[in-house]
Parts: C-alpha cells; structure tokens; sequence
C-alpha cells in the first residue's frame, strides 16, 4: 500500500507541474509594433510642357559676338518649376544634361551674360548645359539653368533658396545656378534659415540664359539648337 500511494503522489505532482505550465503559457502574448514609412506622394511639373523656346533668328544676327566674350548672346527665358505633394514634405530636384558632350566649354572669355540669380556672368563650366552641334559637328553653343531667388515660394510664402552638392550641407547660394552633372540638389528654407523646408506646394522659376557661337564658327548651315535636361526630384 506504501508504494503505491507513493506512485499516485508523484503523478499527481507531474499532473500539477503540467497543468501550471500550460496555466503560464496562455498569458503570454506578443506584442508587435508596425507601420511603414514613406514619404509623401509629390509630382513635379514644367511650365511651357517643359520647352524654352528662342524661336526662329537669321543667321546674320550670329556674326559677331560681343568684344571679350566668344559668346552670341540669345538672352534669358524663365520657366518654372513647381511641386506638389499630398501632404507636407522636404523635397528638392536636381537637373542631368542629356546634350552635355556638346556643352561648350564657359571660360572668362566664352560666357554667357547676366545668366547667375544676381545678374553674374556664367563663366564656370560645371553650370553649362549642352546645346546641340552643328551640320560641320562644331559645338553650338550652352545655356545655363539657375533658380529664380527672388521669386521662389513654398505654400506660397517667401523663401530662402539653397543648395547642396551632398544632400548633408545646405547653403543660401546667390548665383543658384544647377550644374549638369545633376549633382547639385536645389530646394527651400525659411527666410534667414539653411534647413530644407517642409511644404505640400513649391513654386521655383528657373533662369534660363543661352549664348552661341559665332557662324564663322558654326558654318553657313541652319542651325537647330537642341537643349535637352532631365529634372529630377529628390526626396531629403
């Protein structure tokens, strides 16, 4: 009889430890934590469908160029940019010459007049864009984009334009001018600040100012300029 109240006490004891087990199991829970990330849905836009007319010129009015400077000037254009988000975010855009093996070399001597945010000469290659070659391959000629500081605006307030070439440091640029590499990214501030700027609607003239060379230079032929950029928007 002794043994075997001894067997029943220790399966009763197992039963126990089983049934606590599974007592402790059923209050356990797991707790999860997620939810995606993105940022808001933005659409760019180009005013003009994306064209900077110059329209037709005779070839007369290419024969010379201004003393010091290789460069018949064509003027400045003004398209603008704009971008619209459903909901507030900081969004730049950059800009990549698809013409830009035929970009004429800008140089103290070859420049385009009046071209920069502040009314500076464009004399720095890294801000000219391609404008096509001619019938004998010559290079055209260039043209620049530069943003309109003065007239740029975010939900409709006045802004600070800034620029980086990082996407890490931002800085008030007062020529603005984009380089064709598309490594320089464009948004807004606050007035005053350098922190790009939360906005649901941007409002971004661009500067766009071209110069040729001369028909002794790109021959007798009719000349077809053929400036060609992807903008592109990036998210910061």
């Amino acid at each position: 009889m002794t043994a075997f109240k001894k067997t029943v006490s220790a399966v009763a004891v197992c039963a126990a430890f089983l049934v606590s087990s599974h007592a402790m199991a059923a209050n356990d829970l797991t707790l999860k934590v997620t939810g995606t990330i993105a940022p808001a849905a933005c659409t760019p836009a180009l005013s003009g469908n994306g064209e900077v007319a110059y329209g037709s010129m005779a070839t007369s009015a290419i024969t010379t160029a201004p003393t010091g400077n290789d460069l018949v000037q064509l003027g400045s254009k003004v398209i603008t940019a704009t971008i619209s988000c459903e909901a507030a975010a900081t969004v730049g855009f950059k800009i990549t010459d698809n013409r830009a093996d035929s970009a004429l070399a800008l140089s103290e001597t070859a420049y385009l007049t009046n071209g920069g945010a502040d009314l500076s000469d464009i004399t720095s290659s890294s801000f000219g864009f391609g404008l096509g070659l001619a019938s004998n391959d010559a290079k055209i000629g260039a043209y620049s984009v530069v943003a309109d500081t003065a007239n740029a605006t975010a939900d409709g307030d006045e802004v600070t334009v800034i620029t980086s070439d990082d996407n890490i440091t931002w800085a008030k640029s007062v020529q603005s001018g984009l380089s064709g590499d598309g490594s320089r990214i464009v948004t807004v501030a606050a007035p005053g600040t350098t922190i790009p700027k939360l906005f649901t609607e941007l409002s971004m003239p661009l500067k766009v100012t071209a110069g040729v060379q001369t028909k002794s230079v790109l021959g007798g032929d009719s000349i077809t300029l053929d400036g060609n950029a992807t903008l592109t928007m990036v998210y910061l």
